[in-house]
């Protein structure tokens, strides 16, 4: 009875709202006020581990695909996956447009804002898409001429995104309006619809590295590869170079031993005979033997000088700095291998010899002494006795320790 009594009044409110007019509705569920919104993502990847690089990879292969297929219907591919290497049917008479210098990866990735460094394969995979786009520049060219003459539907380029990053991170709301405006403006003052190559070199010059800028804030060119000095030549033949490895740093000079000790040989038949002298080389203004007292700091030194067959025939006059001995040494060698590509470079310059089919620059490089080497010593890691070793583990000492902290000894 007791328990029928106490279930009485839970059936009758249950009657009673059954019966009532008017919905009934929790008061934490009441839809009182307007219900906000949902946030939408700027875009599909923005649950990736780097939604911006992601966006902006999809952007730029669909920007790929629209551009080769406008130039497959424009007849300069002869199918959507031809290759544009030497297969190509323009090959020949295009110019090669790859010579644009693309960001460093830690200048891209603080342009995605990705919040951390670019991996290695994503940075590759990155600047082999802009690579791939900007071998199309001069396919984009010759469609744009053909668009212009042609009247159908079929020679419209597509139209493209052109700064993918902005749209990535939503940017591109604030900016997208002025940008149509300009874009809308050259068109019309170009007398038509934006081409193709235009929108590609727009994209492009967003990931490009922008020109180097002198203290006196004068653009300076960049050179790269073989046209890159390693040095330089006063007007007295002494050629200085600049070798580093490490914490240490070496000033190098060379000088002909012949030319040097030119001023001091005798003008008589005795002069003349006399055998050409031997060059030497000083280290902090003392001989090689007594600053390098080991043989192979003494052979890393002269390893440029025997790679050319030039032993002897260059006094070389280096200070160095910072590091330990290996490093000191290295750091010379580098300094006197650059010294000797920048002379051999001067001389052929100046006519007083001639170009050979393999330059000491090319020997010197194929031996790793042009490029500073990057090996430094690793770091000590926190809880090991050195950077790899680990402190040795011994079952019985640890069980002793548990006993001591256990009983209190």
């Amino acid at each position: 009875m007791a328990s029928q009594a106490a279930r009485q009044p839970v059936r009758s409110a249950a009657a009673a709202a059954q019966g009532a007019a008017t919905p009934f509705f929790p008061v934490a569920s009441s839809p009182a006020g307007p219900v906000p919104a949902t946030v939408k993502p700027p875009s599909s990847h923005w649950y990736t581990g780097r939604p911006t690089l992601a966006s902006t990879l999809t952007a730029l292969e669909r920007a790929a695909t629209d551009s080769r297929a406008h130039l497959f219907r424009q007849g300069l591919l002869p199918s959507l996956a031809a290759s544009i290497a030497h297969d190509a049917e323009f090959h020949a008479v295009l110019p090669h447009p790859r010579q644009r210098r693309w960001k460093p990866a830690k200048d891209m990735a603080a342009y995605l804002r990705t919040g951390a460094q670019l991996k290695s394969s994503q940075y590759k995979r990155l600047t082999s898409s802009l690579a791939h786009l900007e071998g199309l520049l001069p396919y984009a060219r010759v469609a744009d001429s053909l668009a212009a003459e042609a009247a159908d539907g079929l020679a419209r380029p597509p139209a493209l995104v052109t700064d993918p990053v902005a749209v990535a991170t939503g940017r591109a709301a604030q900016g997208r309006a002025a940008e149509r405006d300009d874009a809308d403006a050259a068109a019309a003052a170009a007398g038509g619809e934006r081409g193709l190559a235009p929108q590609l070199e727009q994209l492009l010059a967003h990931f490009q590295q922008p020109a180097a800028v002198s203290a006196t804030g004068v653009a300076v060119e960049r050179v790269v590869g073989k046209a890159r000095r390693l040095g330089s030549q006063d007007e007295h033949q002494r050629t200085y170079a600049v070798g580093r490895r490490k914490e240490s740093g070496a000033r190098v000079w060379i000088v002909p031993a012949a030319a040097s000790s030119s001023g001091t040989s005798s003008e008589g038949a005795a002069g003349r005979d006399a055998p050409a002298p031997l060059g030497r080389v000083l280290v902090n203004t003392r001989p090689l033997p007594d600053y390098f007292t080991q043989q192979p700091h003494r052979t890393a030194v002269v390893l440029p000088l025997s790679l050319t067959s030039s032993l002897g025939a260059f006094n070389v006059f280096a200070i160095v700095k910072g590091g330990g001995s290996a490093a000191q040494a290295d750091a010379v060698a580098m300094g006197i291998a650059r010294a000797l590509a920048e002379w051999e470079r001067c001389e052929v310059e100046a006519g007083r010899r001639d170009e050979a089919a393999v330059s000491w620059r090319d020997i010197l490089k194929r031996a790793d002494l042009i490029e500073r080497d990057p090996r430094v010593v690793e770091r000590k890691k926190t809880g090991q006795v050195k950077a790899r070793k680990k402190f040795t583990w011994v079952k019985r000492c640890e069980v002793v320790r548990c006993l001591q902290e256990e009983r209190g000894w």
